[in-house]
């Protein structure tokens, strides 16, 4: 391949190993990440809106109500992707730290758990349960990851790249867990093919 192209190659499984642990913690942060949630209409087009996001091990977790088009969207068609974006460029205006995760989504929709999960984002978040009233009735949307596409932790132009989430247990409980052990569900790497061969 040409040079730029070699340098735009996935990085190596020991550079994804070595930054797996930033990485979560990247993908953790509430309030310093911007996030984005990709949903289908019918139609086939695609909608994209800014959201809140949480991280449940590996899985990705977003609230809802029952009369949104994004959960329209997703009983439709569950599936979704998210783009996770730092706020802060690296080197030029275009180029912030992101993670663009590729999933299927659920939606959780008994209300027991979603006010377990309300309740654990209220304490973490510290700005309240954060619902429309007593029109709405809120859902979480939780979603499974198939494709991590992570950039910014290996060099600029090294993405580190995750596909194969087999091992991916879902979550026992609806509230992420405090000791999240990252080596029970890190998900494996797989080999770089170049899409051009």
């Amino acid at each position: 391949m040409g040079k730029k192209y070699d340098a735009e190659k996935e990085a190596n499984v020991s550079e994804a190993e070595k930054n797996i642990n930033d990485i979560h913690t990247f993908m953790s942060d509430w309030d310093n990440v911007a996030k984005y949630l990709l949903t289908y209409r019918k139609n086939g087009q695609s909608r994209m809106r800014p959201v809140n996001a949480y991280m449940n091990g590996w899985y990705v977790q977003s609230v809802t109500q029952h009369l949104h088009l994004k959960t329209a969207h997703i009983k439709n068609n569950n599936n979704v992707a998210y783009l996770f974006s730092g706020m802060s460029p690296r080197e030029r205006g275009n180029d912030p730290v992101n993670v663009f995760i590729e999933g299927t989504a659920e939606l959780i929709e008994d209300q027991e758990q979603v006010f377990q999960f309300l309740d654990w984002r209220e304490s973490v978040t510290q700005t309240g349960l954060n619902t429309p009233g007593d029109d709405y009735t809120p859902f979480v949307i939780q979603v499974r990851p198939r494709y991590i596409r992570v950039e910014g932790f290996s060099g600029r132009r090294h993405p580190v790249i995750f596909r194969d989430f087999s091992k991916l247990l879902k979550p026992e409980s609806i509230v992420p867990q405090e000791n999240f052990d990252i080596e029970s569900v890190i998900p494996e790497i797989g080999n770089y093919k170049d899409p051009r061969s």
